[in-house]
């Protein structure tokens, strides 16, 4: 769990990124079956372990090609969908040192990969506003 929220810079997306997590988020809810409760908790830091919202986030990885179809991450496309005003240098170790993680499917391990990146930094973007 996170805490010390206040440590934490937030990052907002541009239009035409927020037009996109829209279209994905839609088709990833449906394909996932990830409760909408638990995405908005995700969103607020609390990510729990839940088989809907480790589909989605694998989902959701691979339409953005953040993650290939097998749940290894592609760190140059990752670093690419940041929105401005994110380190890079610093997203890009925090991205290297957790590229690694492993789930026992390709959803748990994308959602590792998720859960260690979110934690690991202190810039979160906003999906919303």
């Amino acid at each position: 769990m996170v805490s010390g929220q206040e440590q934490y810079k937030n990052v907002h997306l541009s239009h035409g990124q927020k037009e996109k997590v829209k279209e994905y988020t839609a088709e990833c809810i449906k394909e996932s079956g990830a409760k909408l409760e638990v995405l908005a908790d995700a969103k607020n830091g609390h990510l729990i372990d839940d088989e809907g919202l480790k589909k989605f986030i694998f989902c959701f990885f691979q339409k953005t090609g953040i993650l290939t179809h097998d749940a290894k991450l592609n760190t140059d496309v990752a670093l690419s969908k940041l929105p401005s005003g994110i380190d890079k240098v610093t997203a890009a170790k925090v991205l290297n040192d957790c590229k690694n993680k492993k789930g026992t499917t390709h959803a748990a391990t994308a959602f590792e990969i998720f859960k260690c990146y979110y934690t690991h930094t202190k810039q979160h973007v906003i999906f919303e506003k």
